[in-house]
């Protein structure tokens, strides 16, 4: 019998007993339970993080009969019942400081029935929850869980004397965890980020951030024999509905979903993006379905507010540290691109310690691309489909006056107010253009003598594309043919087109392009 799609499943008891499929987790959940006590991970949203306290909750309630078959059905785990206080701050009220600590204090007063306890309405949120694990933990002891963190913060970044107030009250309230340590079993916390200043970080001094850990690389999300193995009849379904082999079909969803890197390890498994398999299984059709449903506005307002260059979040490099803790007051890009899921670990360096992030598969890379390219230019994603289809035609049959046709309407027809008079904006725009039909473009490549704008490789060509604003073409051609940047293109093959493209900051528009072919 073919199992349902467990689309929006969160809570694990239901998607256990209504046939759901569930990717079978436990073997590294066990790892958790059995190891040490206080524990914090963040992933994006939507890749299975309530799932996973959900499913960590029965495991403490010692609801042995719901995981029969599993993993850890088979391990020596002693399934001892404990008191579970499981809070997601995603459910709980918070535009203010004073909502927010009233919708705690009413989410605490609720567990507290559940266990037939009485709290005292008029204290602080912390003091109710060092009150409950206290009672609590005459049964047993307790195990806290506390999912997404961070949402009142994240949802209030964007006024930032709302979001400080709203970190002071989740400060107090996390604050008094490190002195119930005694009556403690089990902590674990979710989120998307990782904010310092809030007491989890600090306050509790053994926390252990597994976020980049190898073992946990694939607790969340699914690989590639996941899929496999727990969903042959509905892949086998849309690969009839898409007219594919089934070869052919994990291919496309490979490149479509997959990429997704939690580890610097060299060779750990990749990850495909949960929710947006999900959607593709049912729908049987490619979208971009994760990114329509968790785009943070905070994060494309601080890209529009800080003109941040698109180009460059192709290849970011990064230290650890930049991947953890910040601040509200300072919000680095590359940070919030990582722990929102928009790019991801590409490499490890091991001599310099430093990661290399980038797009992790086509949904992020054409959808955020997209988004941005609206914002910027107030023009839709057809009009960008349909100008980067055929400006990559013109390239492709070295038709330069169509090139500039295309590309003197494209720019005439964005709006008089958003033009810049720097030559990063000509260029992040036309980069845009291309990235958008898989143009393999590569903006600033360095070579030992100096930076190529652009080069952007067809069937048969390799453009080496310079700009120029206020300038001429040809200088721009004379600049690519003195510095040599078409030397790493030679002898692999393909004809080398060397293209200089000038814009006029007067005319707000291209002035001229020239180009010449590089003689073997």
């Amino acid at each position: 019998m073919k199992k349902e799609l467990p689309i929006g499943i969160s809570t694990f008891a239901e998607l256990i007993q209504e046939n759901y499929v569930y990717i079978d987790k436990t073997e590294i959940i066990y790892q958790l339970v059995s190891r040490k006590k206080y524990y914090f991970l963040h992933r994006p949203r939507r890749f299975g993080k309530s799932l996973l306290v959900s499913t960590l909750s029965e495991i403490f309630k010692g609801n042995k009969e719901l995981f029969s078959g599993l993993a850890i059905d088979a391990l020596p785990y002693s399934w001892k019942k404990h008191p579970v206080i499981m809070i997601s701050f995603a459910s709980i009220a918070h535009t203010s400081p004073e909502i927010l600590n009233n919708g705690i204090k009413l989410y605490l007063q609720g567990i507290a029935q559940d266990y037939d306890i009485l709290l005292h309405g008029e204290r602080l949120p912390g003091e109710m929850l060092k009150e409950l694990v206290q009672q609590l933990a005459k049964q047993n002891s307790v195990v806290l869980l506390i999912d997404e963190y961070d949402y009142p913060i994240l949802q209030n970044i964007h006024k930032k004397e709302v979001a400080h107030e709203v970190r002071e009250a989740l400060k107090n309230f996390y604050s008094v965890i490190k002195d119930l340590d005694k009556h403690l079993r089990f902590v674990f916390f979710t989120g998307v980020s990782k904010f310092s200043q809030t007491s989890i970080f600090s306050g509790l001094n053994n926390l252990e951030d597994i976020s980049l850990d190898e073992p946990f690389n694939a607790l969340l999300g699914y690989t590639k024999p996941e899929i496999i193995t727990y969903f042959p009849m509905h892949l086998a379904e849309a690969a009839q509905s898409v007219d594919c082999s089934m070869e052919k079909l994990l291919e496309e969803i490979t490149d479509w979903y997959d990429g997704y890197l939690f580890t610097g390890i060299k060779n750990s498994i990749k990850i495909y993006n949960p929710f947006s398999v999900l959607l593709f299984l049912s729908k049987k059709r490619f979208s971009n379905y994760w990114f329509q449903t968790a785009t943070p506005t905070f994060l494309i307002n601080l890209l529009k507010l800080h003109d941040y260059p698109i180009q460059d979040f192709e290849y970011i490099e990064a230290t650890e540290s930049e991947l953890g803790a910040f601040d509200i007051d300072m919000l680095p890009l590359k940070t919030l691109l990582f722990q929102t899921g928009y790019v991801t670990i590409e490499s490890y360096n091991s001599e310099t310690g430093n990661y290399l992030l980038s797009y992790p598969n086509r949904e992020t890379r054409n959808s955020f691309i997209e988004y941005i390219f609206a914002s910027i230019t107030h023009q839709s994603g057809i009009i960008l489909s349909n100008t980067a289809i055929s400006l990559l035609k013109a390239f492709a049959q070295l038709d330069f006056q169509q090139v500039k046709k295309i590309v003197t309407s494209f720019f005439a027809s964005v709006p008089y107010g958003i033009h810049i008079g720097e030559e990063k904006y000509y260029q992040t725009i036309f980069y845009i253009v291309l990235k958008m039909v898989g143009a393999t473009i590569v903006v600033e490549e360095q070579t030992n003598i100096g930076r190529i704008d652009a080069v952007l490789e067809t069937k048969n060509n390799y453009f080496i594309i310079e700009f120029k604003i206020n300038s001429s073409a040809s200088k721009a051609l004379d600049q690519i043919e003195n510095k040599k940047y078409y030397q790493p293109y030679e002898g692999l093959g393909k004809k080398i087109v060397l293209v200089g493209i000038a814009f006029d900051t007067i005319l707000k528009n291209v002035s001229d392009i020239e180009y010449r072919e590089l003689e073997r």
